[in-house]
Order: C-alpha cells, then sequence, then structure tokens
C-alpha cells in the first residue's frame, strides 16, 4: 500500500467525519451563496425582478446537473398564483375606545397587520375580549358560545395553534384577532419582516395559520397599554398562565384596513433526480430551501434597505444545489425532487402552495428534508431537528448525529419554515437546525463570530469573502447523509402515534 493512501485510510478510520467532508464542495456553496445574496437580486422580494433572476439561475444550475424539469411548461419553473395586498399605512388606522375616550394607533408603527388570505383584509371592530396564550385560548373561550361582534386579544402570536383556533373563531363569528406584542424590538422585526405588502394563494390552499380569513393584527407596546390599563387581568396571566375563562376588557376596538390587490407573477422552482433502483423510484424524497427574502425594507443605521439574505436563504440554496450535486454522482435508489420554494418570508406561500396542488403526488413522497436555519460560522457540534419527533425522520437523523459524536435534539414542529405544509398534510417532515455549540470555538470567539455573523432579518445579511464557509459544509453533509440514508433505505419513513397532521 502506497504511503499517501496508508494516510488517507488512517485519517478516514481515526476521524470518520473528516472523510465525510469531502463529499461537498464549499466552492459550490461560495458561488451561489455569491450570487443569490448579490446586491444586483435587490434581497430576492416575492414577486420581484429580483426573485426572478434568483429563478433563473437555479433553474440553469438544475439543467447543468441534467436534473429533470417539473413545470408545465416543460422548464423548472412551478408557477404560483399569487395575490399581492399593498398596505395603505396612512389610511389603515386602529383605534381603541374606553367609554368617550379613543386612542388612535398608527400602521406600521404602532401595529402591524398581519399575513390573511383573501378574507382577511377588511374592516371590523368589536368589544374586546382577553384569550390569553394562543396555548389556553381554546379552553378560555370553551363556554363562550357566539364570539359574534367579539374581536379577541391574544398575549403573543397564535403559531401553530392557529390552525384549529381560527377556522373555531371563523364559526363562532369572530370579528377579528389582535395578538399582543408588548416587546419593542420584536415589533420592529415583525415591522421589517412584514414590509408594507401582504401576499396570499390565490387559489384553495387550506392554510389558516399563514393565510386565515380573519382579520389579524399584531399591536406593539403602546396599544398593548391602552388594551390592558386597569383591565382585571391577573399579573400571572400576563406573565403566560393560562386563562381559565375570557376576560372582556371593557374597551372596544375598531380596525380600518386599506389595501390595493394585483396579482403576483413567480414560481417554486423543482427538478428530479430519478432513482436508480427500478423498484423503488417511483417514491420521491423532496429537499426544501427557499429562495425568496424580503427585497427592500427599513434601511438600517447605514442607509442600507437591501436585505440580501446571504443566510436566510442563499445559504440554503446553496446548500442544496451542492447536496444536488453529490447526488448526481452517486444516485440513490429512490427519485429526489430539489424544491426551492417561493415567498416563505411572506407566510410559506411557495410550499403550502405545493402541498396543496403537487407536481408529484404526495402519495409517492416519502420524506421532506429542509435546509433553513441561517449559515453558522464554525462547525457545529450539536443540531436540533424540528418535527424529529413527529416521525421516525427522528430517528434516523439522530443515528447519523450520533454516529458522528454530535449531540441532537428531536423537536416538536412549528410553522416557521417550508417543511410545515408536508407534514400537516401526513408526510413524514424535518428540518435540520444547527444548535449552538460548535467546534474548537471558546465561548469568546463565540460572542465575536455572532457579532459579525448574526444579523437576522437585517441588511447587514450580506456575503463576505472572509465568511468561515466550514459550518455550512457540515450543514450540507449532513443533509446529504440524512437524505441518502433516507432516499436507500429499505422502507419509508412512518409518523410516530402521536403526530397530529
Amino acid at each position: 500500500m502506497k504511503p499517501l493512501l496508508r494516510a488517507l485510510l488512517a485519517t478516514a478510520l481515526l476521524f470518520p467525519g473528516a472523510a465525510a467532508a469531502q463529499r461537498i464542495d464549499t466552492m459550490e456553496i461560495r458561488a451561489s451563496t455569491f450570487f443569490l445574496s448579490s446586491d444586483l437580486l435587490q434581497g430576492r422580494g416575492t414577486g420581484t425582478p429580483g426573485e426572478r433572476v434568483a429563478a433563473l439561475y437555479l433553474s440553469s444550475e438544475l439543467q447543468r446537473l441534467g436534473l429533470q424539469p417539473q413545470g408545465p411548461d416543460g422548464s423548472y419553473l412551478l408557477p404560483v398564483p399569487l395575490i399581492a395586498a399593498h398596505i395603505d399605512d396612512d389610511a389603515t388606522r386602529l383605534v381603541v375606545r374606553r367609554g368617550a375616550d379613543s386612542t388612535a394607533f398608527v400602521s406600521g408603527r404602532d401595529f402591524v397587520v398581519n399575513t390573511g388570505g383573501a378574507g382577511a383584509f377588511h374592516d371590523f371592530g368589536g368589544e374586546a375580549l382577553l384569550v390569553g396564550s394562543a396555548e389556553g385560548a381554546a379552553r378560555a373561550l370553551a363556554g363562550a358560545g357566539s364570539l359574534r361582534g367579539k374581536v379577541l386579544v391574544t398575549l403573543g402570536p397564535l403559531g401553530g395553534d392557529a390552525r384549529s383556533l381560527i377556522p373555531d373563531w371563523i364559526r363562532r363569528g369572530a370579528a377579528g384577532v389582535v395578538v399582543l406584542i408588548p416587546d419593542p424590538g420584536t415589533l420592529a422585526l415583525y415591522i421589517r419582516s412584514r414590509g408594507d405588502t401582504r401576499y396570499y394563494a390565490d387559489a384553495a390552499v387550506d392554510d389558516p395559520v399563514w393565510q386565515p380569513d380573519l382579520p389579524v393584527l399584531l399591536a406593539g407596546p403602546a396599544a398593548a397599554r391602552a388594551l390592558l390599563a386597569d383591565a382585571a387581568v391577573p399579573d400571572s396571566v400576563l406573565r403566560g398562565k393560562a386563562l381559565a375563562t375570557a376576560v372582556p376588557l371593557g374597551r372596544s376596538l375598531d380596525a380600518s384596513i386599506r389595501v390595493a390587490l394585483r396579482d403576483v407573477p413567480t414560481a417554486n422552482v423543482a427538478g428530479l433526480l430519478p432513482g436508480r433502483d427500478p423498484a423503488l423510484r417511483d417514491e420521491i424524497v423532496v429537499f426544501t430551501a427557499h429562495y425568496d427574502h424580503l427585497g427592500i425594507s427599513t434601511p438600517d443605521a447605514r442607509g442600507d434597505s437591501i436585505y440580501n439574505g446571504f443566510s436566510d436563504n442563499a445559504a440554503g440554496d446553496g446548500m442544496l444545489l451542492a447536496i444536488a450535486e453529490a447526488m448526481v454522482r452517486d444516485r440513490p435508489a429512490r427519485s429526489v425532487l430539489f424544491l426551492f420554494p417561493t415567498g416563505e418570508e411572506r407566510g410559506l406561500l411557495g410550499s403550502t402552495y405545493y402541498a396543496a396542488h403537487p407536481a408529484l403526488p404526495l402519495a409517492r413522497t416519502i420524506a421532506v428534508i429542509n435546509l433553513d436555519a441561517g449559515a453558522p460560522p464554525a462547525p457545529p457540534t450539536e443540531w436540533r431537528f424540528a418535527a424529529g419527533a413527529s416521525s421516525s425522520l427522528g430517528e434516523t437523523a439522530s443515528r447519523i448525529t450520533r454516529s458522528h459524536g454530535w449531540k441532537v435534539v428531536l423537536g416538536g414542529a412549528s410553522p416557521n419554515s417550508d417543511y410545515w405544509p408536508f407534514l400537516q398534510r401526513g408526510v413524514p417532515s424535518i428540518f435540520i437546525v444547527p444548535g449552538g455549540e460548535w467546534e474548537g470555538v471558546t465561548p469568546a470567539e463565540k460572542a465575536r463570530l455572532l457579532a459579525r455573523w448574526e444579523h437576522y432579518h437585517e441588511p447587514a445579511d450580506e456575503w463576505a469573502p472572509d465568511f468561515p464557509f466550514a459550518g455550512l459544509r457540515r450543514y450540507a453533509e449532513l443533509g446529504l447523509e440524512l437524505g441518502r440514508a433516507v432516499a436507500d433505505a429499505p422502507a419509508r419513513p412512518t409518523l410516530s402515534a402521536t403526530a397530529t397532521p
């Protein structure tokens, strides 16, 4: 045996992760993220020319790799029919009335019109009824009967609970919902992230979480004080304890919502790698990584208004292209669909539309693996798998992760990324999330890295030549290893007994 070969073999035996690390070339990730997060694309806002350029780039890469197009016209584009509702902040108002007194609040400063479906953007009003946190809202309203003429006030976002709460509230006649966001920093994040336009699918998608047919407002600290001051609300409830029964706040709310509607031309991007095994190739493993971002929004202190979205989610797109390139070189048994959804930042729009109107039947889709958790600036040594407890995918992910000596946490599911719509329709799905422990990094070094590179939903989330790509390489390698394991397994993954799609 030649000395060099002997040394390489010894390295692989002593450090199994080292051999695996060579499967992903960071140059693919560097090149893709450089282009997708450039100022030229102006933040890849949903339905914008910059997003269309990104779709063209992804299509060209899928064509270069020889993947099969899935669009109805033979292209890699899967059209998504969207409607944009532009919020007129000057004419949109929230008024809190208490007896003869009234206080008006300004849209885009004091409150934000949340995402919604076709029936969400209209005026509403009624008596304010506090239902507490989303987790306890159903109990708080259990004996309330009709909700006609009531505006429901919640302490914090509805999250995944909206899937059951919103349809029930609509059936019972609620006029609207006001979500209290008492932290000014959190409200500022909502203002930046939502921008001045809301989007919804111009099609049936059954999505009460992101596209409810009920108006929902996110109200900041000033509006929260006006609603809760001197109200009979126990401090324990304000700290998060569930209400036993809903509390009338002795106030009424009037909201005026003014929007201008327009059609939005946009599309998901998808390419299929056929499996090598004739007996299994009809089954499909789907990788998802959204390619949109926030576009142009609130300028930062430097005056920069382009939200480039390097880590969210040009990094995911770059990883997914690198994974596709590796799988093309060595095809798995099952087929693999590489899906780049649009409109994730606007409410999982592309993935929700695909899950409701799939290009390939969901009955043949055995698993979804989602990449959308930022760009760790060092190799993670712990991982969280959102929805990992919902299916046997979590067991497979745990086995692979622990084989490298890394920590693993199997988390629950939430509507925070593109795996969610598939999981709600009974497809085993998982979201790979890097943890906070990094290889060879001291606490002081970690703090410096975070200060330099952690810019979630800010214009400073930009590509830079000195960004350390070793963390993204490890992230991509883990995704590749998990995808191969699922695509080559004798049996398809199964949902757990406790999963509730």
